[in-house]
């Protein structure tokens, strides 16, 4: 079960680079489909060009949103690489008088492309080591075998993992886990085995939500935590997001278990997987690179939570950390095992969104599109929020491209904060959380790293999603305000 296990471990540096970054052409598809697609976004742009200006809203505004719609529908097509779509949005945007180039090109660069770069390192160097393996072994052992909590220990090393390392690096690395290991010892057979249905659910929902914990899970709560104070002048340091989203991630998490415990039945743990989970909690050992991993992490995290106090960048630390893998000596990375860990496509897609979002802002499109929208429900700071926490989720699943969705809502919705009363910090995690987890989606590209064992149908993620969505709007409506204010913000 160890050399099995570390296998898989192995494996997902490479592969949700492959997930995200895409091909460079779409293989498989049609070029005749690709040119369709292409044409739609094509199509996007003309009839908004054609469209009469609507009242409060300038011709560059207005097709500045053409913009962001044209994106989203070729982000989710890819008729061409995501980054290629990001690039030609922005060489577009002066065409249609939004920015100058000087303002294009500036709006790209930001501490976000740098703090994920980095956090792609700290991702590589964890899946060389075995101490994922190690935390799921002893998590199982404490099970006793019972089913419910085995898939508990499997959503909870998901989840204590992603809050170090990308969402999708971690699902693939516990999905692979389970299924070389638990799972062919169990010899839970796809589509008949509620267990290993759980357990491959699970995995997804316990990634997404670790990533919302602390700043360093997903990109999208840099990029949130940056737009932010870009546009208000308020910083949420690494110690506040974490004061906040910490506690209301931990709650979620049992959510989302009580959720698939309630919708399905797992069979019993056989004997065989009993015995495997108690040999192997017993013979895995931490090695020397084990520790010298752990020792920069947590060096870096106790630097990051000292932040606070210290003043230090929060940036600087992670890339800090990224140049001490490769200190002669150390040796914890080679350039060519973190060139494979970064999604070098996401990078891009990150600063181009930002540069767009910075269009959609001097324009002033943003804010009038969500006046014309949520803005109208929102009669005060509680209404505000109330709507914010309730419609975020469910706009998510309509804008499946976590950058769009954050610059789309971010920057109308914290600059409305001060007129109604609420925490700008407060709306801003809202829409931090919600670009990086949709539960009910199963095309999500965390879920359906899952479904390569064919455990779970389509109708299984919605299903279980349902509890786990409810729970964050009202996680968001109830705690969130109080949580803000205890921080500071």
């Amino acid at each position: 079960m160890q050399h099995e296990g570390q296998k898989t471990a192995d494996k997902p540096a490479r592969a949700p680079g492959k997930l995200m970054t895409g091909p460079g052409h779409a293989p498989g598809k049609p070029t005749a489909r690709r040119l369709a697609s292409l044409g739609l976004g094509i199509a996007v742009i003309a009839a908004f060009a054609a469209l009469p200006t609507p009242d409060g809203l300038g011709f560059a505004g207005k097709m500045a949103l053409s913009l962001l719609v044209a994106g989203l529908a070729l982000w989710v097509l890819e008729p061409i690489p995501i980054a290629i779509t990001a690039l030609g949005l922005m060489v577009l945007m002066p065409a249609f008088g939004i920015l100058d180039f000087g303002g294009v090109w500036a709006g790209f660069i930001s501490t976000v492309i740098f703090f994920t770069i980095a956090t792609f390192g700290l991702t590589a160097a964890l899946l060389k080591t075995q101490v994922p393996i190690k935390m799921v072994s002893v998590l199982l052992r404490l099970t006793k075998g019972r089913p419910r909590l085995v898939v508990l220990a499997f959503m909870a090393s998901a989840f204590l993992f992603s809050c170090f390392m990308s969402d999708l690096a971690c699902t693939a690395m516990f999905a692979g886990i389970a299924m070389n290991s638990f799972l062919a010892i169990q010899k839970a057979q796809p589509g008949r085995s509620d267990l290993g249905k759980m357990i491959m659910i699970g995995v997804a929902y316990g990634s997404v939500i670790g990533g919302q914990a602390i700043p360093s899970g997903s990109s999208m709560n840099i990029m949130a935590m940056g737009m932010l104070a870009a546009n208000t002048g308020i910083e949420i340091s690494f110690l506040g997001w974490s004061m906040v989203c910490f506690p209301i991630a931990v709650l979620e998490l049992l959510l989302a278990w009580l959720s698939l415990v309630v919708f399905f039945r797992p069979e019993a743990v056989s004997p065989c997987a009993l015995e495997a989970i108690r040999k192997n909690a017993q013979e895995i050992r931490l090695n020397a690179f084990d520790w010298k991993v752990l020792c920069i992490l947590f060096l870096v995290f106790s630097c990051w939570f000292a932040s606070n106090w210290t003043g230090w960048d929060t940036t600087a630390i992670a890339v800090f950390a990224l140049v001490l893998f490769f200190v002669p000596g150390l040796d914890i990375l080679t350039w060519k095992e973190f060139n494979k860990a970064v999604a070098w496509n996401l990078i891009v897609l990150v600063g181009g969104v930002q540069s767009l979002a910075a269009g959609i802002r001097e324009q002033g499109a943003a804010s009038w599109l969500f006046n014309a929208t949520i803005g109208k429900l929102a009669a005060g700071s509680g209404a505000m929020l109330a709507a914010s926490a309730a419609f975020a989720p469910l706009l998510r699943m309509c804008i499946p491209v976590g950058p769009a969705f954050v610059a789309l809502f971010l920057i109308p919705l914290t600059g409305m904060a001060d007129s109604l009363g609420v925490s700008a910090a407060a709306l801003a995690i809202i829409v931090g959380v919600n670009a990086s987890t949709c539960f009910m989606l199963p095309i999500d590209n965390n879920t359906m790293l899952t479904h390569r064992g064919g455990f779970w149908k389509m109708a299984d993620v919605v299903k279980a999603g349902i509890i786990p969505t409810i729970g964050l709007m009202v996680l968001h409506m109830s705690l969130l305000g109080p949580l803000v204010a205890l921080a500071g913000y």
